[in-house]
């Protein structure tokens, strides 16, 4: 997935999260299962970050 594909996804279910919050309230347990996916897409997001780096950083030989 793209750079941009996963921000575009981050959003969207950042969006989701807000509206069940409200709808909802915060206690809610599809609330939390969606924080939940919210946050494995911005876990995932850093960790392919963190892999981009890896492949412009000199390694020593």
């Amino acid at each position: 997935m793209g750079n941009e594909e996963q921000k575009a996804r981050i959003e969207r279910e950042r969006k989701a999260l807000n509206t069940l919050a409200v709808e909802l309230g915060m206690r809610h347990p599809r609330v939390l299962s969606q924080s939940v996916k919210l946050d494995a897409l911005i876990n995932e997001y850093i960790d392919s970050q963190k892999d981009e780096e890896d492949e412009f950083v000199p390694r020593d030989k």
